[in-house]
């Protein structure tokens, strides 16, 4: 079983890695480089609008389905007709708050065009995701990797076509980017669905209002901490486009070095799926997972400062590669804001460790004070700074709302850090800084350079940690080991 599940995890780990990263910089940032940055800086913020407001589209829903068919997989013909009813009401009242949110806040005839076609994306991303959360209960590892990644594939095949062939090539614009998305969650859904169907034994067609009512209740926590993380993460691009003169244009410079941001985002992510059941299981047999966490955040942290610290050195270079319109600005807003993945990266593993412990009311408090924090400071300061109002903001909330996490992380774990852990991070901080000062004069060619520090600092560090902390590491893989 081990085996199978670990194969199977490869597969889905494999999966993602080659397709979203081709997404990213072969796909959406060449529909930026195509459109322009004002025209990519409204659909940015719009995109991020209709995103906010969807987490009334899942309301946890997803969470309670996956742990209810896991259970007793004979029920799925009954909670595949209840949940999808129920989706079907919440997707009405979703796009009811999206435009009556969209009116409030003063957005344009062409916003509000583009705002109707996201949202239908958005309401059709919820059911691809709660259909895989079916896929998921019923333990189809595969498919559930197939599905996680072929609205992607769809989407890239269709603009590829729009790139390159006549007579779209020559008129492409926004919505045709938007129109290939939705054809491919469209048919990803259509796909689920109907191989769900083939394994429904039987259907339900009496719909429970109490029956919903219920799932509702259970599932407002899980709805609080995704809308909370969702406003101090994605609340900037809007934010941006509404209070500064040059707003589109602004929020598509912002887009640009969120893009990346979001890129590397995906490995913290992909961290945190491998750390969530292990946390998980380690507390229902009562283990102790100080080890785990201390080795796990450890790793994190010098990869996540490498790569942080690699891309503020190299702003100019890797921005002017990827957008040829690319200022100086354009590199400055991106060198900075990259260096919110340190804390965003920290958040990936304390805050599993909160939400496998079950501290949702905890984690609830600490992302609204989260929130509360962007929305205050970006408010303040994009209108005395800027645009680099809301880089300033990203880094205070993310570190704000990673120290808390760590706080009460260790605090569960009972971790405890002294003068000697402080200065081995500072010292680890150093040596990063170092090498890449160091690195510029190394080769000639500049991606030669962030090649030859990245490697530099990881062994070096991999090899200082491993010799600081070499009896608990020995202990903590020797333990980890026996229990694989």
């Amino acid at each position: 079983m081990r085996k199978k599940f670990a194969l199977n995890l490869l597969f889905l780990l494999a999966a993602n890695l080659l397709v979203k990263p081709f997404w990213i910089f072969g796909i959406d940032r060449v529909v930026q480089n195509k459109v322009g940055p004002e025209e990519y800086g409204t659909y940015f913020a719009v995109f991020n609008f209709s995103f906010i407001i969807g987490i009334v589209l899942d309301f946890g829903i997803n969470n309670f389905n996956n742990r209810a068919i896991s259970r007793n997989k004979s029920r799925l013909g009954e909670y595949l007709f209840n949940l999808v009813w129920l989706k079907v009401g919440l997707a009405l009242v979703y796009f009811l708050l999206t435009f009556l949110f969209a009116l409030v806040s003063g957005l344009d005839a062409h916003q509000l065009n583009l705002l109707a076609f996201l949202a239908i994306n958005q309401i059709l991303l919820s059911f691809v995701l709660y259909f895989r959360s079916n896929v998921a209960a019923l333990q189809w590892f595969k498919l559930d990797a197939f599905l996680s990644v072929l609205d992607r594939l769809l989407t890239i095949v269709f603009c590829l076509v729009l790139f390159y062939v006549s007579p779209f090539s020559e008129q492409f614009n926004l919505f045709y980017f938007i129109y290939a998305q939705t054809a491919a969650l469209l048919l990803t859904a259509v796909f689920a669905f109907t191989v769900l169907l083939g394994q429904s034994k039987a259907i339900h067609r009496r719909w429970s209002w109490r029956y919903s009512k219920k799932i509702l209740l259970r599932s407002v926590p899980f709805a609080l901490l995704a809308l909370f993380m969702g406003i101090y993460y994605r609340i900037d691009a809007v934010m941006i486009e509404r209070i500064l003169p040059d707003g589109k244009t602004q929020a598509g410079i912002y887009a640009a070095s969120f893009r990346l941001l979001d890129a590397v985002n995906m490995f913290g992510y992909l961290f945190a799926t491998l750390l969530l059941p292990m946390f998980s299981k380690m507390l229902r047999e009562k283990t102790a997972v100080n080890g785990l966490l201390k080795f796990s955040s450890e790793l994190m942290f010098v990869g996540s400062t490498i790569v942080a610290v690699g891309c503020f050195f190299f702003q100019k270079p890797i921005m002017q590669l990827l957008y040829p319109d690319a200022t100086l600005y354009w590199c400055k807003i991106f060198g900075w804001l990259m260096l919110s993945f340190i804390p965003i990266s920290g958040m990936y593993i304390f805050g599993t460790l909160l939400l496998a412990s079950g501290e949702l009311k905890l984690l609830n408090i600490i992302t609204l004070i989260g929130a509360v924090i962007n929305l205050l400071i970006n408010f303040y300061l994009l209108q005395s700074i800027g645009l680099m109002g809301a880089v300033v903001s990203s880094i205070i909330t993310n570190s704000v709302v990673c120290l808390l996490m760590i706080y009460y992380s260790n605090k569960m774990a009972n971790l405890k850090y002294g003068f000697s852990e402080f200065m081995t991070i500072l010292f680890s901080l150093g040596v990063i800084l170092g090498t890449f000062s160091l690195g510029h004069t190394v080769f000639s060619v500049w991606y030669f350079n962030l090649i030859f520090a990245g490697i530099i600092s990881m062994l070096f560090l991999s090899i200082f940690w491993l010799l600081y902390n070499k009896n608990s590491n020995l202990d903590f893989l020797k333990g980890l080991l026996t229990r694989t």
